[in-house]
């Protein structure tokens, strides 16, 4: 696996220096950090996030989740902290990701098709829309996972869901798109407790 790796970062390497390109772009995408900041346009069951932890909103998931008959759609923003720690810029053409509930269930995946830039020493916010249906998943292991998902987003839950983002960047080399060979992995904690306006768990 790791010569695999290897391999594959020595072509990027390889097509980077033939094409005449800086190698240190690759290497700045590489160095950059992802950290999770915040999500933002929460939906479900076609109401806001101010509508959902209302008396009136609280008691629509509820009957809900006693009786998911709806095909209905969740929805929100993802915002991340991108971090260049280098001078120089670090930009990517697209950006691939898949998200996974509790470790290893996959709720959705999808692309960022605009190039993105983060200067050099800067932070920039990197927000991804994500939207699944509720009840293609809602059997099973995705059951437990997504009634907590949905009394997480009301602020019912007892415990935070666990959200895992896998990113992998593409960058373009002499007209040609390549990959960073590994997915970086992002896990995080929603809602965090200052999203959910309690102290923090212990």
């Amino acid at each position: 696996m790791k010569s695999t790796i290897r391999r594959s970062l020595w072509a990027i390497v390889v097509g980077l220096l033939v094409c005449g390109c800086s190698v240190f772009q690759a290497l700045k995408l590489k160095d950059c950090t992802y950290e999770y900041s915040h999500i933002s346009d929460v939906t479900f069951l076609e109401m806001t996030h101010s509508e959902l932890v209302s008396i009136q909103g609280i008691a629509r998931v509820t009957r809900y989740l006693r009786n998911p008959t709806e095909d209905v759609k969740v929805g929100f923003t993802l915002h991340l902290k991108v971090s260049n720690p280098n001078k120089g810029i670090a930009s990517m053409e697209r950006l691939y990701y898949t998200v996974c509930l509790d470790d290893s269930l996959q709720v959705a995946e999808g692309s960022v098709p605009e190039n993105f830039t983060v200067l050099g020493g800067t932070s920039a916010n990197l927000a991804l829309p994500l939207s699944f249906s509720m009840n293609q998943l809602f059997s099973g292991q995705g059951k437990a996972s997504f009634r907590k998902l949905a009394l997480n987003m009301i602020n019912r839950g007892d415990s935070p869901s666990k959200i895992t983002v896998n990113l992998r960047p593409v960058i373009r080399v002499g007209g040609a798109a390549m990959s960073v060979p590994n997915n970086i992995p992002l896990t995080f904690e929603y809602p965090t407790p200052e999203e959910s306006g309690s102290k923090p768990r212990q």
